[in-house]
């Protein structure tokens, strides 16, 4: 009940805060100010049909940021001392020559500002992205009357100067009366290393796998560091220095070399005294914010016993003033801003301000107490649910670089406690990269991929070893550890690898260990199959990918629920999408749509479209939204993206001759769908010149008959023809493969085709995006056959078979039955279900007397007893068909069956030889 009526009471103080925040703001108009004449001059500006005025510099000077004098002068009256935001105005005199002379490439023109007696600043003041419009940044301002100083840069009329208070982000109830259920340990250190765990970094400094590392800090740390800095001149970041600093702070903890802990320590104090990052945003410069906050929370927690209460405090007030202009805000509650996803689930939270929080904790605990409740009561539960599915919902590239940051939030609080505060599923994690992983050492595509763009050289291998680092060191997983040294390992951080790598687990390089085929799991729902583990370029090896169920998470996920991928001797089946800039019309209406990846499209012309989208594409819900809580992810329909019917692989898990997947993927898409299900089985053939088959079924029931669906695959180059089939085709090394695809349902009589090649295949029903790439996904090609009939309900039946070069494609029989196929090709008979509905009913097989063994599949047989019986052997055996795999097999060299549910009273109480 206390705890109740305290929630209460702080929910009340928050609306108060939240409604009655100070409302003071004033505008000065610099013409009316202190106008240095020898300099400046009064200029008027047209601002469309209106006029106005600024102050401009009278004639172009080459340093105008040299002078002494500034060019005007205004006086700022504000309600009391504090520290407040201003904003500036300002018009291009001339446009054409601010882009000549600009060197960024962002048209960036800067100012000088110097508020009373305080250092002289440099801040933006106009450039392409947010015009003459520009937020000056936070200002301290310590008496309620004080003169800004400004000096004007060239070609630009500066208008106006809005002062206002600075207004941080406001904590939720919750977090305001949060006491942490785990606390930093009294002891130091506590970044990285406690004291039973120190004695252990040491003793492996010397062994020979970490020789290297240790002699590449030893020797930064016992070279003198110059650096050179005037008070009254600020600097930007210096990635080299912090690096300096980072290895001098902990060669002095192993070594207890005060000298160099004492020369860390004043680096930093005199580095943060000059260091500004003005009001620049452009490139995620949060990122450089917070390595800075990183780089003296660590030295603040290792040289701690080498500083004076002086020099703390002079480097908690520094940290406060980094942390304020961090994206995510202080406390961590900006706007939209999450640890759960977003730029909140990068280094903000998870590195920088964790790290922060408990090396000030005993002078300062607020920070923890916030930092604390966003990551044990937020993160914590949301990845334990989500990480049942050990892949990441923001994909290849942005779930490395976030995944990344988690794991440091992992180690932070694992090394200083002794436990883990995150579930035991965080180790499993790796698997995604693992499988998701091509023969040509790069990757399936998944999520916006900003590696994309290095993916065309031959030496390409997708990497990012300072995860798989923290990985292997925290799971003890061998292969992950092969994996950090096949993507070249961490030689720029050689503090981190040692402070994490044990020199007695050795790097084990042998994939083929691991089964050929993965399911993902039901929140994350997709499975990839795959017919060997070869890590060369003339692999013939297949890797395909079925992605559908589970949740949809926003931000870098795309609308895929449902899409294909197919690698053989490079991509034959994937996405066209390119991740080129977040947001643009492009990127919302093609890059991370449907339409740019091998799934079924339903096209409602009516269809409401959200979240900046402008064109109807025919695919899944387009969302930008993401969920908080489990709660919120499992209770919200909007999420929900459909659930998995069916998963299962054959008798040899590790090196199964089948694997099948069959997903409901209706919720994916809007309410002109009814129901919709996709059925995918991958066929191991075990052969050089058809190495793999892909039976694809869908069944999709729309909501008005006249709403037109697209089955739609995506490749790389110009498809052929072969008849009736399809021939998709790519190169690695010099060797050719091929993919056939051969549409049974519906008949070639009873649909259309069509093809985008090229610039059109960015073209969504007759809106173009197109883009500017040498990329082959920018002039790739898009397939689609569409039903000539208008009805409710469509199926299609579809057979992809991976051939080698010339060889000729197997020969396909078929039969369609009321609720299900069957396909027979290579050794395979298979009865697979249409759709939706499990098959139910008795199925009479019959196989000729074979001189090869053939196998038979069943895929999509309702759960429960069913019975075989063989007729010419007498074989009588009931089997239980498990609910969500729906499969049973078995192999034969000739037999007439009978296959149907229920259990014969005579039957062995036995599973089929070779049966699933």
């Amino acid at each position: 009940m206390f705890n109740k009526y305290i929630l209460i009471v702080a929910f009340i103080l928050w609306t108060l805060q939240a409604v009655g925040q100070e409302s003071f703001s004033s505008v000065l108009p610099l013409h009316k100010g202190d106008i240095n004449e020898k300099t400046a001059k009064t200029q008027k500006v047209s601002v469309g049909e209106e006029e106005t005025y600024g102050v401009a510099l009278k004639k172009h000077l080459a340093n105008p940021d040299k002078r002494v004098r500034p060019d005007v002068e205004v006086e700022l009256e504000v309600p009391q001392e504090g520290i407040y935001v201003l904003e500036a105005e300002a018009y291009p005199i001339h446009m054409a020559s601010l882009k000549k002379r600009d060197t960024t490439g962002l048209w960036t023109v800067n100012a000088f500002f110097q508020l009373g007696d305080s250092r002289r600043t440099k801040r933006i003041v106009f450039d392409r992205y947010k015009g003459g419009h520009q937020e000056l940044g936070k200002f301290e301002i310590s008496e309620k009357r004080q003169k800004l100083k400004i000096w004007l840069p060239n070609n630009l009329a500066l208008s106006t100067i809005t002062i206002k208070p600075y207004v941080a982000p406001t904590a939720p109830p919750e977090a305001q009366v949060y006491v942490p259920k785990i606390k930093p340990i009294t002891d130091r250190p506590r970044l990285w290393v406690n004291k039973e765990s120190l004695p252990i970094v040491k003793s492996r400094l010397t062994s020979s796998e970490n020789k290297e590392a240790w002699d590449k800090v030893k020797n930064a740390a016992l070279s003198p560091y110059s650096f050179d800095f005037d008070l009254d001149k600020e600097i930007f970041h210096n990635e080299k220095l912090e690096k300096a600093i980072e290895q001098k702070a902990f060669y002095s903890l192993m070594t207890q070399d005060a000298t160099v802990g004492k020369e860390a320590v004043q680096l930093l104090v005199d580095y943060l005294s000059v260091l500004e990052f003005g009001n620049v945003t452009y490139g995620d410069i949060t990122r450089e914010v917070g390595r800075a906050l990183y780089t003296g929370a660590l030295v603040y927690d290792w040289c701690y016993p080498l500083m004076d209460e002086e020099t703390k405090s002079t480097l908690q007030k520094d940290f406060r003033r980094l942390v304020r202009d961090m994206e995510i805000g202080w406390p961590p509650f900006y706007g939209l801003e999450s640890i759960i996803n977003g730029h909140g689930n990068e280094a903000q939270i998870c590195r920088d301000m964790l790290a922060w929080s408990l090396a000030v904790y005993d002078e300062d605990p607020e920070p923890y107490k916030y930092v604390s409740y966003t990551i044990l009561e937020q993160l914590v539960p949301m990845r334990k649910f989500e990480y049942q599915s050990p892949r990441h919902n923001q994909g290849i590239d942005y779930g490395g670089y976030r995944f990344g940051w988690e794991m440091h939030a992992v180690w932070l609080y694992y090394r200083m406690l002794g436990y883990s505060v995150f579930d035991d599923n965080i180790k499993n994690m790796t698997d995604y990269w693992l499988y998701m992983r091509t023969p040509d050492g790069k990757m399936l595509r998944d999520g916006d991929m900003f590696s994309v763009k290095y993916s065309s050289s031959d030496d390409f291998y997708w990497s990012n070893p300072q995860t798989m680092l923290l990985c292997y060191a925290f799971s003890g997983n061998p292969l992950i550890k092969g994996e950090f040294y096949k993507q070249g390992a961490l030689p720029n951080n050689p503090v981190l690898f040692l402070l994490l790598n044990d020199p007695q687990l050795k790097p084990d390089f042998d994939l083929g260990q691991l089964p050929l085929t993965k399911d993902f799991g039901p929140v994350l729902g997709s499975m990839v199959a795959r017919t060997g583990w070869d890590q060369n370029k003339d692999s013939g090896n297949v890797v395909a990918e079925i992605k559908g169920g589970g949740y949809h998470f926003g931000n870098h996920q795309h609308a895929d629920a449902g899409a294909l991928q197919i690698y053989y001797r490079g991509i034959q089946v994937g996405d066209l999408g390119l991740y080129l800039s977040y947001g643009s019309p492009y990127d919302f209406n093609f890059n991370k749509r449907s339409i740019s990846h091998s799934m079924m499209l339903a096209v409602d012309p009516h269809e409401g479209l959200l979240f900046r989208a402008k064109t109807n594409d025919g695919g899944t819900r387009f969302s930008q939204r993401f969920p908080k809580t489990p709660e919120e992810t499992q209770t919200d329909p909007w999420f929900n993206v459909g659930f998995v019917r069916s998963s299962a692989v054959g008798k040899d898990a590790k090196a199964p001759s089948f694997s099948y997947y069959n997903m409901d993927l209706t919720a994916a898409y809007s309410s002109k769908m009814s129901s919709y299900s996709r059925g995918f089985l991958f066929l191991n053939l075990e052969r050089q010149d058809v190495p793999a088959a892909i039976i694809l079924t869908d069944d999709m029931q729309v909501q008005d008959s006249t709403f037109q669906k697209y089955w739609q695959i995506n490749t790389l180059n110009a498809p052929t023809a072969d008849e009736d089939r399809l021939v998709l085709s790519n190169e690695l090394d010099g060797k050719v493969g091929k993919t056939y695809v051969d549409m049974l349902v519906p008949k070639p009589e009873d649909r259309t085709s069509q093809v985008l090649g090229g610039k059109e295949s960015t073209h969504v029903f007759g809106t173009k995006y197109e883009v500017n790439s040498n990329w082959p996904e920018a002039n790739g090609y898009r397939i689609m056959y569409s039903p000539k009939k208008e009805r409710k309900n469509d199926q299609f039946l579809t057979v992809f078979q991976t051939v080698d070069g010339e060889a000729s494609a197997l020969k396909v029989d078929f039969k369609e039955f009321d609720t299900y196929y069957l396909v027979r090709l290579a050794d395979k008979i298979v009865y697979i279900s249409k759709g939706k509905d499990l098959v139910e009913e008795s199925i009479k097989v019959t196989i000729p007397d074979e001189v090869e063994e053939v196998e038979v599949i069943f895929a999509g047989i309702k759960e429960g007893y069913w019975n075989v019986y063989d007729k010419k052997s007498g074989l009588n055996a009931n089997i239980l068909v498990d609910f969500g795999k729906n499969v049973v097999s078995f192999r034969s060299k000739g037999g007439e069956y009978v296959v149907g549910p229920g259990r014969s009273y005579n039957a062995s109480e036995s599973i089929l030889p070779d049966a699933n």
